[in-house]
């Protein structure tokens, strides 16, 4: 069985949805391989993946931060995948 970014495409049964999602990644190339969309990726990348917290920091800011870096990392991985 094939696996997908997006979860499991392939069980859905609404053709149009289905191809909508299929076309997602091409979407995120689309809107982040603009001069506008690079400087927005570079931005987020800066503030999640880049940001260290200190040892002191609550389980609260931990979860937190690694939610917006789930997030950043997805669109990476949709580009990549559009990219293809």
């Amino acid at each position: 069985m094939k696996k997908d970014l997006l979860g499991m495409i392939d069980f859905l049964e609404d053709k149009d949805l289905k191809k909508e999602l299929e076309l997602m990644p091409i979407y995120f190339v689309k809107t982040f391989n603009t001069e506008a969309g690079k400087k927005v990726l570079e931005y987020l990348i800066s503030i999640t993946l880049n940001r260290y917290l200190s040892p002191s920091s609550s389980d609260f800011e931990l979860r937190f931060l690694e939610g917006q870096r789930y997030l950043v990392s997805f669109i990476k991985n949709m580009i990549k995948k559009g990219m293809k």
